[in-house]
């Protein structure tokens, strides 16, 4: 999900540093830990081209206020925009949003590092994740928010405007 609380402030951030590039998967050490726990990332080679799919907050508040209106739509409903991006273009996207001229690659080693700081596992960034809103456009649902650079232009321009990214100017 892209807004507030979201894992979008962190890349902004990196993004801002020259560190918004993509993240690059390579080889890592097995531990039994990982694997009992399920978040041992097996090294895909995909070099930035993992999956993303995303949402903006606005069409997650949509989803939820149609759900509640059609009790026809009953079970599992993908709450995310119907154009899914892989990371290479997210992070040139965000790049071209904050007007930030290149982004120096992220290399699994530095990933790990990473997500040990802040208390996650690298796998939530190196796997991809790819779904898309069938039942929701079948049940004429329609996104706020389909295209990825809009989304991220007015969750930046919001964030400036209540400046929690007034030090990012």
């Amino acid at each position: 999900m892209l807004g507030d609380g979201s894992a979008l402030l962190p890349l902004i951030r990196l993004a801002r540093f020259g560190l918004g590039g993509p993240q690059l998967d390579g080889p890592w050490f097995r531990t039994r830990a990982r694997v009992a726990a399920g978040t041992f990332h097996e090294f895909k080679a995909r070099w930035g081209r993992q999956r993303f799919s995303w949402i903006h907050i606005a069409d997650v508040l949509g989803i939820i206020r149609l759900l509640r209106e059609r009790a026809d739509l009953e079970g599992v409903v993908n709450a995310s925009a119907p154009h899914p991006t892989d990371n290479v273009t997210l992070m040139r996207t965000l790049r071209r949003v904050l007007r930030v001229p290149f982004g120096l690659p992220a290399p699994r080693p530095l990933l790990e590092v990473g997500s040990a700081l802040i208390r996650t596992e690298t796998e939530l960034v190196l796997k991809s994740r790819w779904v898309t809103p069938e039942r929701l456009l079948a049940a004429g649902y329609e996104f706020e928010y389909p295209q990825l650079e809009p989304a991220l232009r007015e969750i930046v321009a919001s964030h400036r405007h209540t400046g929690q990214l007034a030090s990012f100017h």
